[in-house]
């Protein structure tokens, strides 16, 4: 009697393997299957969305096959005037010159725009990337925002109740004053630019913005420019997130 053959289930395009690998991002990973870098069981696939399995295909870049990846996290106090973006065409410095080797493969999980600074935290956890940028997560980000004057009360208790941003209804959030033309500001959302629209949309320009904390991870006493490792137990857990396991 013929012995019944094993079916291999290809579920994820090959694009998003290499990703899940921790080689390269999805986008960047599409770039190298195109360019033809990419072998799938020793044979040259250029079409990115070419499906294939994580458990029993061989994929390998350039000759060399890929092994499962081990989950970096890695916390950053990032500097005014740096960029988190991973190549700049006008020759700026991004996060990665100051991550050098080690921030090949990682990403940020949200940006911070070049005037801010403050807590940014970078992985190659496609899982937790999607999570915490998935508006469902709800996890609070808390900024110091520096004004070009002091802030009214009635403009604090709009943010408080939930303001209506370029027609958008955003959540409630937690304003605190601290001293002089400096709050406080804890939001759950994490739109493009969100603050300093707010502030604008009022007539206050930002002088400085820094983020302070991303659920309960803390930016401690980093200085600007240093980083550190993290546990992926530490990340999940001050994330207040459950970590789904891959098959």
């Amino acid at each position: 009697m013929e012995a019944k053959r094993k079916f291999t289930r290809r579920d994820v395009s090959l694009a998003r393997a290499i990703s899940k690998l921790g080689f390269a991002s999805r986008s960047q990973s599409a770039i190298l299957i195109s360019d033809g870098h990419v072998s799938l069981n020793g044979k040259i696939v250029t079409d990115p969305s070419c499906f294939c399995s994580l458990e029993s295909d061989i994929i390998s870049v350039d000759g060399e096959p890929l092994t499962k990846k081990r989950l970096i996290y890695i916390i950053m106090n990032k500097p005014v005037g740096v960029i988190t973006t991973r190549s700049d065409e006008r020759g700026r410095k991004t996060v990665y010159n100051l991550l050098g080797d080690v921030g090949r493969w990682i990403f940020p999980v949200g940006r911070l725009d070049k005037d801010s600074s403050g807590l940014l935290l970078l992985t190659n956890d496609n899982q937790l990337g999607e999570r915490l940028t998935n508006p469902s997560s709800k996890v609070t980000k808390t900024y110091i925002v520096n004004l070009d004057k002091s802030p009214a009360r009635e403009h604090m208790e709009i943010f408080r109740s939930g303001m209506t941003l370029d027609g958008e209804k955003l959540l409630p959030a937690k304003v605190r004053a601290v001293a002089g033309n400096e709050f406080e500001i804890t939001i759950h959302e994490g739109k493009n630019r969100q603050i300093r629209r707010m502030c604008e949309s009022l007539n206050y320009r930002v002088l400085s913005l820094s983020r302070k904390s991303i659920g309960d991870l803390q930016i401690g006493n980093l200085r600007p420019g240093e980083w550190k490792y993290i546990s992926g137990q530490e990340i999940y857990s001050m994330l207040a997130i459950k970590k789904h396991h891959n098959r």
